[in-house]
This record gives C-alpha cells, structure tokens and sequence, in this order.
C-alpha cells in the first residue's frame, strides 16, 4: 500500500505544472524511490545541477533536499557547489554540514528549525500544504541564476 505522503507526491510530479517545467527544460526526474526523489534542475545558464530530495510527510511538511552529484549517486563535493549572489546563502557549507547537507532557505524542511521569523520574514519562500515539488524547483531555480561559480555541469 502506498503511503499517503508518497501518493500526494506521485500525483504532483504526474501534474501538468510538473511536466510543463520539464518541457520548458527547467527540470527532469531522473529517478524516484518512494519518497526519497532525484532531480536534475537548469539553471539560466543552461547548465544543470543535482538535486535528492526527501519529501517525508509531503505535502503538509516541505521536502528536504541535498546537492547530488548525478554520475556518481552521492553528495556533490563542496568544490562542485554554486557560489554567487543567493547561491551563496543558500548552498552553504558551514551550515550544511552539521544540518545533513540541506539548503539554508525557508522551502526547505532542515533550515526552517530554528527558524520562527522566517514564516514573517519571507512569506513568499515559506512552504505550506498549498505548494507543491514544482515550486521547491522553481525556487532552486531562482537560486542558481544568482550563481556566478562554479560548476553548474554542462
């Protein structure tokens, strides 16, 4: 029996605001395992980067997700991570590392702990059971056209 939270998943990557991304060449799904999801998302540039994604309690709680290195299947390496503008901030090492390698932004389910004025703060950036996966890659994607390095792949 599938869980309620995977079923509520499922139902949004097969949605038409899912699928017009991936025909915009915004994202695609490159691989799923129950809830935990694999992304890999366009930055402006064209270039891509790697994303896994746990979508735990989806869709009353955000996903969480870390920078993925697409051929190997592990963490991307720091070295690999977008710097520049948001990208910064947001893919930060130094909070990352003691927070399981998540995203310091208020979409993500790791960086909210902590957190209480961001809801104030960022009301447009704060998850709610209204959004759904495209808007965690939307919001990814805003991030990365600030990258000015390094190496979002080619």
């Amino acid at each position: 029996m599938i869980d309620p939270d995977e079923r509520s998943l499922v139902a949004d990557l097969a949605a038409v605001k899912f699928t017009a991304g991936g025909d915009r060449g915004w994202w695609r799904l490159v691989g799923r395992d129950a809830i935990s999801v694999v992304f890999e998302v366009r930055a402006a540039t064209g270039r891509t980067i790697g994303l896994r994604a746990d979508f735990s309690g989806y869709p009353s709680q955000p996903p969480t997700a870390q920078l993925w290195d697409l051929e190997s299947g592990t963490l991307l390496p720091i070295t690999d991570w977008p710097s520049g503008g948001r990208a910064s901030e947001v893919f930060n090492p130094n909070w990352a590392r003691g927070n399981n390698w998540a995203f310091y932004f208020p979409f993500d389910r790791r960086a909210l702990v902590g957190h209480g004025p961001w809801a104030q703060q960022h009301p447009g950036h704060v998850w709610t059971a209204t959004h759904d996966v495209s808007d965690y890659l939307t919001l990814v994607r805003d991030v990365l056209r600030s990258a000015t390095s390094p190496a979002l792949a080619a």
